[in-house]
């Protein structure tokens, strides 16, 4: 029968080595984490953007076409989401949420707008439009700059 000796302690050096691949595995990790994110918050984005164009820019049937498109566009990413980002990267949780508060405080005046536009409220609706992608961009490339870190 074999008795193993417990290991001893690393030397200083080692340590220093071992806490260093440990960061930067930690590190690696993180970043993997995020891009995930990025393209949720890009794709979500694009629908929502895409979709608002769409919707302020008809009416009648296709107004319901534009819509129907927007909603499986969104059913899609959140699904993605769901499958996908099972882990999330250090402090992504805030950076989510208010990337959902931004989108939302500019995505319900849009649904206002277009909904009783009939394809009238152009100007509107462009803009609205274009706030959407600024959000999403501006959002998305922040959490970009977070999983290079």
């Amino acid at each position: 029968m074999t008795t193993e000796t417990p290991a001893s302690a690393p030397s200083p050096d080692e340590a220093r080595r071992l806490l260093a691949e440990a960061h930067a595995t930690g590190r690696l990790t993180t970043a993997a984490a995020g891009w995930p994110a990025v393209a949720v918050m890009l794709s979500l984005g694009t629908a929502v953007s895409m979709g608002t164009l769409a919707m302020g820019l008809t009416a009648g049937a296709n107004y319901l076409v534009a819509l129907v498109g927007l909603l499986a566009w969104v059913l899609v990413v959140i699904v993605f989401q769901l499958a996908v980002m099972r882990s999330t990267a250090a402090g992504a949780s805030r950076r989510w949420i208010g990337f959902i508060v931004a989108l939302f405080v500019v995505y319900v005046p849009a649904m206002i707008v277009v909904a009783g536009s009939q394809g009238e409220a152009v100007v509107a609706t462009c803009l609205l439009a274009a706030a959407l992608m600024a959000v999403t961009v501006g959002f998305a490339a922040v959490e970009a700059r977070e999983a290079r870190r």
